[in-house]
Order: structure tokens, then sequence, then C-alpha cells
């Protein structure tokens, strides 16, 4: 029999196999964790202090004042507006692009494999890439696009970066071209996992096309449509590197969003204390939006 020394230590050995992962994973945790933690407790820190890049010697207290300034500011309104265009605008045109096309690739045809690679190709571009491409075919002097609107009655090398009234759907546009894909591949993934016994039931009893996709597969893939939106929805209301490559914020205030305004804030006019206050606000919408959306999930499930 055993002693108790014996187990003893079989015991201790037992803790330490469990603890061995958690002990080499621990420095990259702490390292990340930190990383990440610092700059976000330092800049709330921030939000709370009159701090100028252009005196960092010259810092006071401003208590709420940086987020008051900046909630009622009327170019903070006008970016808030721009960013829900912007956002709405992206998210539902993606939205009904990646259902089409998941709708249409759901099925076996011959080449389907390099369609749907075709498809996927912007997903792997990084927004920064898109942007240059895109601000090549927008140039009026030798871009396509101007050249194909002045079939359908554009004026020749028309500007559309630069008009106020085509900045931002020629922003919405680029973003609809890069991040279709991701609504494409999640609703096809959806549309795959779906139970075929309640869509061949409704053909039984006699369904049209449409009668199937609006009252069997829409309803199926709302909770995996909800994730998507969420996803999408965050990722276009903090858009970046696309506007500023594109337009910066131009032309005037037009294509300006909040994420925009804040960079301008915080390293144009080295307003770093309203800048940190404004990413703070951006960082608040952003979790409302999604609360709402992971509570609508939740929700649907339970009803479920």
């Amino acid at each position: 029999m055993a002693t108790s020394a014996q187990v003893m230590a079989a015991s201790a050995r037992r803790r330490r196999r469990l603890s061995d992962p958690y002990l080499l994973v621990a420095p990259a945790l702490v390292l990340t964790v930190a990383i990440m933690l610092f700059p976000l407790v330092y800049s709330f820190y921030v939000s709370f202090l009159n701090y100028s890049l252009a005196r960092p010697n010259d810092t006071s207290f401003a208590g709420i004042q940086n987020y008051v300034a900046m909630a009622t500011q009327p170019s903070f309104l006008g970016a808030l507006w721009n960013t829900v265009v912007f956002t709405v605008g992206t998210v539902a045109l993606e939205f009904l692009l990646g259902l089409g096309f998941a709708l249409l690739m759901n099925r076996e045809f011959p080449g389907q494999g390099i369609v749907r690679t075709c498809l996927m190709l912007p997903l792997f571009l990084t927004p920064a890439i898109v942007a240059l491409e895109w601000l090549f075919l927008f140039s009026p002097r030798v871009g396509v696009v101007p050249w194909l609107a002045s079939f359908v009655g554009f004026p020749p090398q028309f500007p559309f970066l630069a008009d106020p009234s085509w900045a931002m759907p020629a922003l919405i546009l680029v973003d609809v071209w890069r991040s279709t894909p991701f609504m494409f591949l999640i609703l096809l993934a959806g549309l795959q996992g779906l139970p075929q016994e309640a869509i061949e039931a409704a053909q039984i009893d006699g369904a049209n096309g449409w009668q199937i996709l609006r009252n069997v597969t829409l309803p199926l893939l709302t909770p995996l449509i909800l994730v998507a939106l969420t996803i999408r929805g965050m990722d276009a209301f903090r858009e970046f590197d696309l506007i500023f490559v594109l337009t910066q914020g131009g032309p005037g205030e037009r294509t300006q969003v909040v994420s925009m305004l804040a960079y301008n804030t915080g390293f144009k006019f080295y307003d770093m204390g309203r800048a940190s206050a404004m990413a703070y606000i951006i960082l608040f919408l952003v979790l409302v939006f999604s609360v709402y959306f992971v509570k609508k999930l939740r929700d649907m499930q339970v009803s479920s």
C-alpha cells in the first residue's frame, strides 16, 4: 500500500501537470494584457485632463469637461451622423449582396470553387491597400469609375471623392466591395448548415422559392444574421483606414466620421484630452450597439 508521503508526492505531480500549461502561457498572457490594458487605462486617465501635445508639461485636471465639450460640439454631431450613414449604408448593402451571393453559391455548378474563391478575394486585402486601389480607380484623369460613369450621364473626369454629394456614396461602395465577402462567407456557412427537412417539408406543401426564403430560410438564419450584423456594424462604426486614405474626411466635413474626428483632434490639433474623451464616447456607442444585438440574440434563443 502507498504511504501518505507517496500519495502526497503523486498529488503534487498531478497538480504540477495541470498547472504547467498555464505557467507556459502566463508570460505571453501577461504581456498581451499589459500591452492592451495600459493604453486603455492611460487614455481613460488622459480623457479627464487638459492635455495638449504642444504643451505636454502644462497639464491640468478637467473633469468631465472634455466629454461635455465633445458631445455638444457641432462637428462631433455631424461626424456622428456621417458615421451612422456610413454604417447603415454599408452594412445593409453588404447583407443584401452577401445573402444574394450565398443563395447563388449554395448549389452545385461547374467552376463553383473558382467562383467562390474569386468572391472572397477582397477579404484578403488590407483596408489601406483597398483604399489605394480605389483611389486610382476614382482618379478623374486615369480612373475607370469616372469613365464608366460618363456613359450614364456624368461629366467626363467627374471627381467623385471631391464632390460633396458623391464622396460618401463612393466610400460606401468601396467598403461594400471589400467587406461583402465576409457577409457572404458567414451566410453561406449558415445556409449549408440548415436542416434540409424543414425546406423539403415546405416544398412538399407547395411553397415556392420566395416563400421558402421568407418563412423558412431567413427565420432559421436569424441568429447567425444578428451575429454577422453585429460584427460588421462594430467594424463599420469605427472605420478609419479607408476614409483616411480616400478622403481624409473631406470634402469639407462630408465624410468625417467620429474616428476621423478623433484622429484630427489628437494629432492635428494636439488636443489629446478631448481626443481621448471622443475615443471613449465611440467605445460607449459601440458597446451599446453590441449589447443591443446580443440581447436580441439571447431573447431569440430563449424563445426558441
